[in-house]
């Protein structure tokens, strides 16, 4: 993903990685990474009661949408807002 990531920035189309090891993202060369929740859920938190788990894959998806919308330098690393 981050290759794929990397590669659509080349072509000059913002793209945002989100991943639970922004580390790699990095090392790979993504330009914007979010770190997500965790390994396995990314996205979302299974513990959560179903309300609060759709609140939180919203607000990955507007910090998503802001870094999209964001120049930044190569290889941003942004938080998962909880």
């Amino acid at each position: 993903m981050s290759t794929l990531a990397r590669e659509l920035e080349r072509l000059g189309l913002p793209s945002v990685v989100i991943t639970a090891l922004p580390s790699i993202a990095r090392m790979v060369g993504a330009n914007r990474i979010l770190r997500g929740v965790a390994i396995t859920n990314p996205t979302g938190d299974p513990d959560l009661a179903a309300a609060d788990e759709r609140a939180l894959r919203q607000r990955i998806v507007d910090r998503a949408i802001e870094m999209l919308q964001t120049k930044v330098p190569p290889r941003t690393i942004w938080e998962t807002p909880r």
